[in-house]
């Protein structure tokens, strides 16, 4: 008889414990404890299936009667009793059997209650396709990357973030193997358009990672074709940037409905195409096989790196000098390293893009005397997404940087994010140091790749999706100027025109810069 081991780890006692007195820092821990014991609960759910399964399966072999399949029995008497579809009956046999025959550790950490049914489901998807003779080395090493380091505020890796670390590992150990899965994906390739309610269509399809980062950032582009004054959320711009393209046009229309609209002035004068970011290293160029970083993606195999960069301009990525600039924004060297260091959002399991996202102070820039504030380096910056920023801002989350960058609640409970990009897996523990970068390129950008350890001769990438587009000196300083002022303009008018109520999300586009 299989034991739930629920209620013999006290989760009966402790949710009697809820009551409207229990304090905020109690409520967090509760459920945190849930959330283990759910996992628990979970684990216990899949042994039970599978052993259904394995039984049902005998059966069949034994008997030779039965017209069905022991996985389409097993289907229905799972489907019955949870009352669910044959398709989530199934992949609930899938991820038991996965557990019972292929990922011992990983089912011993979730009968632990250290993985959730959620990152135990990225770790079989990810090792799918790995082999019976590697699944034990590649579930070792994944594992220790997943799960929480421990020390206090060690935090584990989830989504994008686990995915990457599971295909570098793979990439790593198993590069061929790797190459065929990616051609045949590619093969696959498909974009199709099907009906959906209240007069939509939804469209769906596969293309391969760097056009799909160049078709995400020309949507972006289009987006922000319309003037400040435009009222439509940034998602319904972007779907209305789809038509445009569609319709051959190089801009959305605003809609902003005043005579003297600025559009004229944001519209690109020449087409081009967008520019997307891949960071590898020098060895990756020169035929070897470690894996490669798609801005906004993650993690690719080398020799889908090497095809990206042999149409792409190759360009260095310099670590910054020692030196204590006194300017707020950070110089193009500066700010090519942090996003390169970052990967992503520094926030916790964020995987909105390096580039997409703000390089913020943590001690803050002192305008009146930038010689007595927080300096514009390296060990003083990080990379936040537009709504971690806000967060950050909000005065509700604290942000140290004392060994490492440490996010502190609001009910005290400190964590320690852990950096997603080609070289995440010191930063946290870096403290953002101004380390060099060893000689590395990249591809789909105009900038380029740190290696994990010491300074060198590093390069980047213009992905065969994307172009530089250079400025003279004059010219940047001009479009900075240009910027600060519609950053300006743009939050005084939300604020202004803002409706009761309404979130401070809505005073500004997603991607407009921060207005602090």
């Amino acid at each position: 008889m299989f034991d739930t081991g629920v209620f013999d780890r006290g989760v009966r006692e402790t949710v009697s414990c809820l009551v409207d007195g229990e304090s905020d820092v109690g409520l967090v821990e509760l459920t945190t404890d849930l959330h283990r014991s759910e996992a628990v609960v979970a684990e216990r759910k899949l042994a039970v299936i599978a052993e259904l399964f394995v039984r049902r399966t005998a059966e069949v072999e034994s008997d030779g009667a039965w017209t069905s399949t022991a996985h389409e029995v097993v289907e229905a008497e799972i489907g019955a009793a949870l009352t669910m579809g044959r398709a989530a009956a199934g992949r609930l046999i899938g991820l038991g059997m996965s557990l019972r025959t292929r990922l011992h550790a990983t089912r011993e950490a979730m009968a632990r209650g250290d993985l959730d049914m959620y990152r135990v489901r990225l770790i079989d998807d990810a090792t799918a396709n790995v082999g019976d003779d590697q699944i034990g080395e590649v579930e070792h090493q994944l594992l220790e990357q997943v799960l929480a380091p421990p020390r206090y505020g060690g935090t584990g890796l989830t989504g994008r973030r686990l995915t990457n670390a599971a295909n570098r590992i793979i990439a790593r150990l198993d590069p061929a193997g790797v190459r065929a899965k990616r051609e045949k994906a590619q093969a696959d390739r498909f974009v199709g358009v099907s009906a959906a309610e209240d007069s939509m269509c939804r469209i769906l399809g596969s293309v391969p990672a760097e056009q799909g980062r160049a078709f995400d950032a020309r949507l972006r582009e289009l987006a922000n074709t319309v003037c400040p004054k435009d009222l439509r959320t940034y998602e319904q711009r972007r779907a209305d940037g789809l038509s445009a393209l569609v319709d051959g046009a190089g801009f959305v229309p605003c809609e902003c409905g005043r005579v003297d609209c600025s559009q004229d002035s944001r519209i690109a004068t020449t087409a081009r195409k967008p520019l997307v970011h891949l960071i590898m290293l020098d060895s990756t160029l020169g035929g070897g096989d470690e894996p490669a970083y798609l801005d906004g993606y993650g993690i690719v195999d080398a020799a889908h790196a090497r095809d990206i960069a042999a149409d792409a301009d190759v360009e260095p990525v310099r670590a910054p000098n020692s030196e204590t600039p006194t300017t707020y924004r950070p110089g193009a060297v500066l700010d090519t390293w942090m996003r390169v260091l970052a990967g992503g959002c520094e926030w916790l399991h964020c995987d909105v893009a390096a580039w997409n996202t703000d390089l913020d102070h943590h001690r803050p820039f002192d305008h009146s005397d930038p010689a007595d504030g927080g300096p514009t380096v390296a060990g003083n910056m990080t990379a936040y997404c537009r709504n971690h920023h806000r967060l950050k801002h909000s005065g509700q989350w604290r942000v140290n940087f004392d060994g490492g960058l440490e996010l502190v609640a609001p009910t005290g409970h400190r964590y320690r994010p852990r950096s997603s990009g080609l070289l995440g897996a010191g930063r946290s523990d870096a403290a953002g140091s101004d380390h060099g970068a060893g000689s590395d390129h990249g591809a789909g950008s105009d900038h380029g790749a740190g290696s994990d350890h010491a300074a060198g001769s590093d390069h980047a990438a213009g992905s065969d999706q994307a172009t530089a587009c250079r400025r003279t000196r004059a010219q940047s300083i001009a479009a900075r100027i240009r910027a600060e002022r519609r950053r300006r303009q743009t939050h005084l008018d939300a604020v202004r025109h803002r409706s009761p109520g309404a979130p401070a999300s809505e005073a500004y586009t997603t991607d407009e810069p921060a207005p602090f």
